[in-house]
């Protein structure tokens, strides 16, 4: 009987102990030793070593398992993104990032810079040993080259003189761009009296030579006629001179004769003329207007007022009708003129007329 009690206690003991072996004690990440976090599976190992929360500890990882995670015999915690840097890919491992034992951070963009990338990879990314990242950086070619560079490697980059030994190969585009050669046909005659508009090296080139003096003068002649209805027709002409002031005012000073050949009244007259006259342009019509004085010369004074000696006073108007204002061309005008004392019977004694004007 005692036997069978100290039996059955035995019995109890045992079973103790086994059920606190098998859940009485709670297994944590800290029952896992060296050896069973890197093989969880091997005999006597917590179930608990086989969690990848037990696993997440980059100091497992040897600086060599860091670089080809994938080695037989590195844990599998190195394999993680979060335990690698940049620092641990290769030079190999960025050209080729999905290559064999190569971490995964490799893939990343953020351990690449354009130092990493040649100019021929940055011009064709997707080239032999180019790291796939060159198409993506937007890296700029002209960076790879000197910045200091002369415009003159654009066109003479074999000629030392002009271009550095260093710049020769430099693409025109990371060049700078060469000045532009200013000519007088970048100068229209608008530069001169408006340099502000025009480019400052129009001044220095000369490309409107001064007027020739001889010129500001131009030769003038009159041909008309003259009516006065008190009667008597004249038929006239001048010759004389224009002197222009400026491009819109000009003196006139002619002489010429008028010979009255038909009518009761009047009669034949020299004339001296000085005449200001204002140049103006309506559209494309090149026109004057003049008021001046003159002198009607004749024989002698007469009882007859509309054959004396007088001072006249004349007007006209006028327009170009042929040829270029600076060179040869003829204009037609209206012209009147009255004694300065026959105001009071300019319908009577005042002349009326017409003529055509060639300025030479």
């Amino acid at each position: 009987m005692k036997i069978k009690i100290l039996s059955q206690a035995a019995m109890l003991l045992l079973l103790s102990a086994t059920v606190a072996h098998a859940g009485g004690k709670k297994f944590t990440c800290d029952d896992c030793s060296d050896d069973c976090l890197k093989n969880p599976y091997a005999k006597g190992c917590p179930d608990i070593c086989k969690s990848p929360d037990c696993r997440t500890n980059c100091n497992d990882c040897t600086p060599e398992c860091l670089k080809n995670p994938y080695t037989p015999g590195c844990p599998d915690v190195c394999k993680n993104v979060e335990c690698q840097s940049c620092s641990d890919c290769s030079d190999e491992c960025k050209i080729h990032p999905d290559g064999e034992g190569c971490p995964d951070i490799c893939k990343d963009i953020k351990c690449y810079s354009c130092e990493d990338c040649s100019i021929e990879c940055i011009l064709h990314p997707d080239g032999e040993n180019c790291p796939p990242a060159c198409g993506d950086l937007g890296c700029d070619p002209c960076e790879k080259f000197p910045k200091d560079c002369p415009a003159d490697c654009r066109d003479a980059a074999a000629n030392p003189d002009k271009c550095p030994a260093e710049c020769k190969d430099v693409p025109d585009k990371c060049l700078p761009e060469a000045p532009k050669v200013v000519t007088c046909d970048d100068c229209p005659v608008e530069c001169k009296d408006n340099p502000e508009s025009c480019p400052t090296e129009c001044q220095k080139l000369d490309c409107w030579p001064p007027e020739e003096e001889s010129r500001r003068f131009r030769f003038i002649g009159d041909l008309g006629y003259y009516r006065q209805s008190d009667p008597a027709d004249y038929i006239f002409g001048r010759i004389g001179v224009e002197y222009p002031l400026n491009e819109k005012f000009s003196v006139l000073g002619m002489v010429g004769v008028a010979g009255q050949f038909k009518g009761d009244d009047g009669d034949d007259a020299l004339l001296i003329d000085v005449i200001a006259q204002y140049n103006w342009q309506l559209g494309g019509v090149n026109g004057f207007t003049g008021l001046g004085v003159g002198g009607w010369i004749t024989s002698g004074d007469v009882n007859d007022d509309s054959g004396d000696t007088d001072l006249d006073l004349i007007a006209n108007i006028g327009a170009r009708v042929y040829g270029d204002p600076k060179a040869f061309n003829a204009s037609v005008f209206l012209e009147a003129r009255s004694a300065v004392d026959e105001f009071d019977g300019l319908a009577e004694y005042g002349r009326f007329g017409a003529g055509v004007r060639f300025k030479f």
